[in-house]
């Protein structure tokens, strides 16, 4: 007698998958709104940087105008591990709630303030929704989605930036011309409800209780230590160079609290990771917020055609990561940050060449070949975590990688402008000053491309998570390779 049973056995399928595979089902819905939170704080982050001339001339306060631009920064540094951490221990469904609140009081805050310093609290405020948002956002990605849909996942939120980085600056300059800077706090609200609704349900929310807690006092330790090291750089002399010291004394500590064990020496895996993260982010942007200063001052440009350059890296960034999101699954993720890098040397290098009076071209053709090195590099870190990390700890591991490119996007501006001010200050000149910024941002590549070979690998023949095998209400569709596979037993 011949006996016939049936199976489902998963065939990985060729070549990349289809786009619209993340937009169906339950999926589809969390894809949908985690892109219009995406949306949301880009045109928030434009939009502010733009009308805050306009808010310092109602209220005053030009010596808190840095910190209105900074406060949300700060914000972001406690609150990328409290939030990953929250995100495994409870869910990642109650910490969006709590952090989609705050940035909506956030928002609140800076609507109805009265002077620059309430103007600075609700930025800060929602830089600290923003970190656990970045943390439970990227942490939802890798519980929630199978790993070969990641990568298309970091590609359209990188995406996301495109239009805010073109449309944002002249919408807030619109609003604060018409109807008033407020509003530009008040517009996004109905965006933030509208993302909650389509986000929220499609939300895996088993906690992991087990999960260790993370003391408040290491993130809050860390908030401070950075705000203090970051405000020597900002205008270095020997008053103010007196807070970098007492920073690293401060935030140091509780940095090794947070990240994991070994990130200090680049330890093989995750600690890799975190430290290819820092030197990633301190690397791009040592450089790219001061291209524009370098075309005006030192080439003459006008603003506007400076401001090309930025638009950009903006547009070949996303370029970059759709063409990563295609390769993630044949190059492994030390080449992909070694291209990467590798990039970002040239863009660097063709930019500081109009130091030196080489023909313009140069400099947008190399911050554009910049942008693709950054696309493809800065999405290939968080997969790599997401491929090894363990199940049910992915959003405290990943968000270590997280909470170090926010440092490196703070250190490496802060140095570069700290080379600018010593040069102003010592008779150098603005040529010399940004030629120091060029070199933060080109050691900071240098540095990582040895570091890219220490990423984390997910072992030969590893089974994918429990999570990734059973279909759940945010993961109710088979994979799109499943196949009835025919077995005759005799």
């Amino acid at each position: 007698m011949v006996s016939v049973s049936w199976e489902v056995v998963d065939i990985e399928l060729t070549g990349p998958p289809l786009w619209r595979e993340v937009f169906q089902g339950r999926r589809g819905r969390l894809t949908a709104g985690l892109l219009i939170l995406e949306v949301l704080t880009a045109i928030q982050a434009l939009m502010v940087t733009t009308i805050l001339p306009a808010i310092r001339a109602d209220l005053g306060g030009l010596s808190l105008y840095g910190w209105a631009l900074a406060g949300s920064s700060f914000g972001a540094f406690g609150a990328i591990p409290v939030g990953g951490r929250a995100a495994d221990r409870f869910g990642p469904r109650r910490p969006l709630v709590i952090s989609l609140i705050m940035f909506g009081a956030g928002l609140l805050v800076a609507a109805l303030a009265s002077s620059m310093l309430i103007v600075a609290a609700g930025r800060f405020l929602q830089g600290v929704a923003t970190g656990a948002l970045y943390a439970v956002s990227l942490g939802a990605v890798s519980k929630t989605y199978p790993e070969r849909l990641r990568a298309r996942v970091l590609a359209l939120l990188a995406a996301m930036w495109i239009l805010p980085g073109l449309f944002g600056p002249p919408l807030g300059a619109l609003i604060a011309a018409t109807i008033g800077w407020r509003w530009a706090f008040v517009v996004p609200m109905p965006i933030l409800a509208a993302s909650a609704l389509l986000v929220l349900p499609a939300l895996p929310g088993t906690p992991h209780g087990d999960r260790p807690r993370l003391p408040v006092r290491w993130p809050l330790q860390l908030t401070v230590g950075a705000g203090l090291l970051l405000g020597g750089l900002t205008k270095p002399a020997p008053v103010s160079l007196a807070l970098c010291p007492a920073g690293l004394v401060l935030g140091l500590p509780a940095l090794a609290r947070v990240v994991p064990r070994g990130t200090f020496r680049a330890r093989p895996g995750i600690p890799a990771a975190a430290a290819s993260a820092f030197l990633l982010s301190a690397a791009f942007f040592a450089v790219d917020g001061f291209v524009p200063l370098m075309l005006t001052g030192v080439r003459g440009l006008s603003v506007a055609a400076a401001s090309v350059v930025v638009a950009l890296a903006t547009v070949a960034w996303s370029a970059g990561s759709w063409w990563q999101s295609r390769h993630a699954d044949t190059l492994s993720a030390a080449s992909l940050v070694t291209i990467g890098a590798t990039l970002i040397v040239a863009g660097t290098a063709g930019v500081a060449a109009a130091l030196i009076y080489m023909p313009l071209p140069a400099t947008y053709a190399g911050w554009t070949v910049a942008g693709i090195g950054m696309g493809i590099a800065f999405p290939t870190i968080p997969l790599a975590i997401m491929g090894v990390a363990t199940e049910g700890a992915e959003a405290a591991e990943l968000s270590s990688a997280l909470l170090m490119d926010t440092l490196g996007v703070a250190m490496g501006a802060g140095l570069a402008g700290a080379s600018i001010a010593i040069a102003e200050q010592t008779g150098a000149g603005l040529r010399a000053g940004l030629a120091g910024a060029f070199l933060v941002g080109l050691l900071s590549a240098a540095l990582l491309l040895p570091i890219a070979r220490r990423l984390p690998r997910p072992a030969k023949g590893a089974a994918p998570s429990v999570a990734a095998q059973q279909p759940n209400a945010a993961r109710d569709r088979p994979h799109p390779g499943d196949q009835l596979h025919h077995r005759q037993q005799c």
